[in-house]
């Protein structure tokens, strides 16, 4: 999922070389349940987090800017699809459909789905949900989306090619996309300490609110870290199919690299 609920659980596979399969197979689904858990706990932990967070806000806002800026002058919003890649629990889709957007927000993790769904039900804003991973899952429409939105989930995802790869394929010919990622750990005291010199007291103990829970869960995702240099970014997403148009270091004490591209 993105940065509106940066936890994502991915199946577990594999197991210890020589372990009984009956054992093996006990294991799976208790630790599969714990990940899904722990997704969903902190999916909605997270809603609760970064309702009316200026920090939150401004970032979404920046990606709403860009979504814009990708749109021909002539279009009409509800022409234009816009695909939210580990959409979490729906925040931004539910933010990029305000603006009359068709979105179509899709996520690994049923249980966030089903929340993003039960949060939109009696909303009139054109967006669906779907449970699926877009590096393995054929997306429907694939290959006419004119957007695309991933927000903090190459930096967490096991297969981050396969991920581009599957985003580059949902697009249209000269679509575009916004793509974030973390470029160093959220520590707590680094970040506190850089946002209270830059933008005072404050700003920094309002940030507790997003770092201090988000340092706990990051303990308990069974995932590997990947935060990239932007030159490693770029590099990334150019290998995937994708023009960098323009690019910036974005939210808190500058945690994430943004970059709005083309495709190729």
């Amino acid at each position: 999922m993105d940065q509106d609920a940066p936890y994502s659980s991915q199946p577990l596979t594999g197991v210890a070389a020589g372990a009984p399969k009956e054992k093996a197979g006990a294991r799976m689904p208790v630790r599969d349940a714990m990940e899904h858990m722990i997704a969903v706990t902190y999916g909605v932990t997270y809603d609760a987090i970064v309702r009316r967070f200026p920090a939150y806000e401004a970032m979404v806002e920046e990606v709403v800017g860009f979504v814009g800026r990708s749109v021909s002058a002539e279009a009409t919003p509800r022409s234009i699809r816009v695909l939210d890649v580990a959409c979490g629990i729906g925040n931004v889709s539910i933010r990029l459909a305000r603006e009359g957007y068709s979105v179509v927000g899709i996520d690994g993790v049923r249980h966030l789905v089903e929340i993003a769904r039960e949060k939109t039900a009696e909303r009139r804003a054109t967006m669906t949900f779907q449970h699926l991973d877009i590096s393995r899952d054929p997306v429907p429409g694939a290959g006419n989306f004119d957007v695309l939105v991933s927000m903090h989930t190459l930096y967490w995802h096991p297969q981050p090619a396969a991920l581009l790869e599957g985003c580059r394929s949902a697009l249209r010919a000269g679509g575009h996309a916004v793509f974030l990622t973390y470029g160093r750990p959220a520590s707590v005291i680094r970040t506190f300490r850089e946002l209270w010199a830059a933008k005072g007291l404050g700003a920094a103990v309002r940030a507790l609110r997003w770092l201090l829970p988000t340092a706990l869960f990051e303990r308990f995702r069974d995932c590997e870290h990947r935060y990239l240099s932007t030159a490693e970014f770029h590099d990334a997403l150019g290998r995937a199919g994708f023009e960098v148009l323009e690019a910036r270091d974005t939210f808190l004490s500058d945690l994430s690299h943004l970059a709005w591209c083309r495709a190729r």
